[in-house]
């Protein structure tokens, strides 16, 4: 939910945090928060406990924003672009932890400045990486399997047995156990494949180059709280963030990919498939075919982004009514307790209203009888004695008052009575329209909650189909690419 403080700040061109790449987080003149519904808001964020977060325009408009409405957050920075760090730990959940380790064991993994808030255990632990990635080196770097990849390439299959002192140790079918140097020849340890990296959840983008994992955040007014394992109460200060996205997890190959492209753009990233001795006008062919498929599969990729983001945005949009749907069914079901009580309460009180009637009813009684009583005795008494007949006259006319008092409270006792049978009849009307209306905001919760399942199910083909044309469109890209080099290679030699 959005609420606004004075006005809504209109979306408008601005100078943002844009990806680059995919992931790498430009420097900014403010801070861009994207919502769930594609809105984009410039200015200065706060963060603010509840989970929710402010954002001030340059006027002082202000608007908030829930975590549930989020769908990115991009904070201003000076600075190179974002890129991941070159060395740290990628964990089971997908996180990167851009720190140097010191040591592992059988089961912790420390770091050279220990926090109590992460405590990594080697059970959540899927690489150690001590140091950058080289796009060779990545030839040889497979999840499926436990063990070391060396400088040069070479992969060591076997059991990693720990780090100490600078030194992991492996222990190898074939050669035994053998411990490399993490400075010099040790690259990268694989432990095992990360879990479910690419299901929807939170990415952090730390200054230090880490990127943090999480299924669930929580926003507080000095930044994000982590609470999911391997975070324990773990704080991340505005201070430290770059950014929030609320996405999918991009495979660490992926983001090392950027890293490679942006440090080293003059390096190709594998052998061209043609020779630098090939003619310059089989070069050019090759170069402007590929270039043919590059925008054809661009335009795939664009059709299959589109359908993609339209899946998301359905899906978002039958989960926000299943939820409102939900939210519907327990605010009726709350509004029916309440009328239950409040007939419950007045059933309480005309019940109590009709012990109060008979008890007045019955001291009706006994005043009339004392009244016959009275008259009976002032009839027996002498007419001569008229001292004694004007103090019975007196009597009888007290006994009468109190009649009259006590036929009056009878009288009101029913009124109360009937007012309360009236309320009960009412309220208990209230009670079955209350009811009809959770009967029929069930069955329309039950037809939202069907309709986003669909949309779910529905949505992990768009995505296969988004990821599968975006991994042939960065294929084609840098095969484009190495084409190009090979041809400015040439031209360069041909002009000296």
């Amino acid at each position: 939910m959005i609420r606004k403080q004075t006005a809504l700040v209109m979306p408008r061109t601005f100078s943002a945090l844009l990806l680059v790449g995919g992931l790498a987080l430009v420097r900014a003149e403010a801070d861009v928060v994207t919502t769930v519904g594609s809105e984009s808001l410039q200015g200065t964020v706060t963060f603010g406990e509840g989970d929710a977060l402010e954002i001030a325009s340059e006027s002082g408009e202000k608007v908030q924003i829930a975590l549930a409405d989020l769908a990115s957050l991009d904070l201003a920075f000076d600075g190179p672009p974002w890129l991941i760090g070159g060395s740290g730990v990628l964990t089971a959940n997908g996180s990167f932890l851009s720190r140097p380790v010191i040591k592992m064991d059988g089961k912790v993994v420390i770091f050279g400045e220990q926090e109590d808030s992460l405590l990594l255990t080697r059970q959540n632990t899927a690489a150690l990486f001590f140091q950058p990635l080289r796009s060779r080196d990545a030839e040889a770097l497979r999840f499926n399997r436990e063990g070391i990849v060396l400088r040069g390439g070479d992969f060591m299959s076997g059991a990693v047995v720990g780090l100490e002192e600078g030194r992991v140790t492996v222990d190898s079918l074939l050669l035994g156990r053998k411990s490399f140097a993490v400075q010099t020849e040790a690259i990268a340890v694989i432990l095992r494949a990360p879990v479910a990296v690419e299901k929807e959840g939170w990415s952090l983008f730390l200054s230090d180059g880490s990127r943090l994992r999480s299924r669930e955040i929580t926003l507080t007014e000095s930044g994000v709280l982590l609470n999911e394992s391997p975070y324990r109460n773990h704080q991340i200060t505005k201070s430290e963030l770059r950014g929030i996205r609320r996405e999918g997890g991009q495979p660490i190959l992926g983001m090392f990919r950027e890293r490679w492209m942006s440090l080293e753009p003059e390096s190709p990233l594998a052998a061209a498939a043609l020779s630098e001795n090939a003619p310059m006008e089989e070069l050019a062919e090759s170069l402007a075919a590929i270039g043919e498929e590059q925008a054809k599969q661009e335009v795939a990729r664009n059709a299959a982004k589109a359908d993609w983001i339209r899946s998301q945005q359905i899906v978002s949009r039958l989960k926000a009514m299943a939820a409102r749907g939900a939210a519907n069914v327990g605010r009726m079901q709350g509004q029916v307790q309440d009328k239950v009580r409040r007939v419950e309460q007045d059933q309480k009180m005309a019940q109590q209203a009709a012990e109060d009637l008979e008890r007045k009813v019955e001291m009706v009684e006994k005043a009339k009888m004392r009244v016959e009583e009275m008259k009976q005795e002032l009839a027996s008494l002498p007419r001569e004695d008229a001292d004694r007949l004007r103090g019975w006259e007196q009597k009888v006319r007290d006994a009468e008052r109190q009649k009259q008092t006590a036929e009056r409270a009878v009288h009101q006792a029913r009124a109360i009575q009937r007012r309360y049978e009236t309320r009960i009849k009412s309220g208990q009307r209230l009670v079955d329209m209350a009811e009809a209306r959770v009967i029929k905001a069930r069955e329309q919760k039950e037809k939202e909650d069907l309709a986003h399942r669909n949309a779910e199910e529905g949505l992990g083909p768009a995505k296969e189909s988004y990821d599968r044309t975006s991994a042939d469109l960065r294929e084609i890209a840098e095969e484009y690419r190495r084409m190009e080099f090979l041809v400015q290679q040439r031209k360069n030699r041909e002009e000296k």
